[in-house]
């Protein structure tokens, strides 16, 4: 199966089928045209000088009943030249130049600069003639009540001269340091 084939509609299958006949037709009236020249050019004929005059004048009269028949193709190739060239002419008559279209920009950025300014005008107008009053309500938020420790041991008392001094000095800074590391995992556990 051959899938190269395009698929033609009813109405293109008809045009082409009319265009197939008239090139047909016209090859074959060219082809009598032809027969009957060499047929003229092969018999001599003796004609008088008025038989001339009056071929002559025949001659002339079928050069002036003779017109160009243009190809029906032709004609339809140009038309569709000419509707390209006209689309084509009225893009490039829509195409701006850069020096227009930076002005509309520019004139584009200068109406939005003046709307601005006049927004603000109104603006100050507005606040000068009425100051409003905004209440604004403040939710207090309930205060973090913290909670007692009652698993933690409380911090003892300074110890006494007479305990202190029973103690050696090592000792006195284990202590400290191991309630500072307890004190510390429990502010970062609990806080």
């Amino acid at each position: 199966m051959n899938t190269d084939k395009k698929i033609l509609t009813p109405e293109q299958k008809a045009r082409k089928n009319e265009l197939a006949r008239l090139n047909r037709a016209k090859k074959k009236e060219l082809k009598k045209t032809e027969l009957e020249y060499e047929d003229d050019s092969d018999d001599p004929i003796d004609l008088s000088p008025d038989d001339v005059e009056e071929v002559e004048e025949v001659e002339e009269v079928e050069e002036v009943k003779v017109e160009p028949v243009e190809d029906p193709e032709v004609v339809r190739k140009r038309e569709i030249a000419d509707k390209r060239r006209a689309s084509l002419a009225l893009a490039r008559a829509k195409i701006k130049p850069k020096s227009q279209i930076t002005k509309e920009k520019n004139d584009e950025i200068e109406r939005m600069k003046q709307e601005n300014e006049r927004l603000k005008k109104e603006a100050e107008e507005a606040k000068a003639v009425k100051p409003k009053i905004i209440k604004k309500y403040v939710k207090e938020k309930p205060k973090r009540v913290p909670q007692e420790r009652s698993e933690t041991p409380q911090r003892q008392r300074e110890p006494s001269i007479n305990y202190l001094a029973e103690q050696s000095y090592a000792e006195q800074l284990q202590s400290r340091l191991r309630e500072n590391m307890l004190n510390r995992v429990m502010y970062d556990t609990f806080m």
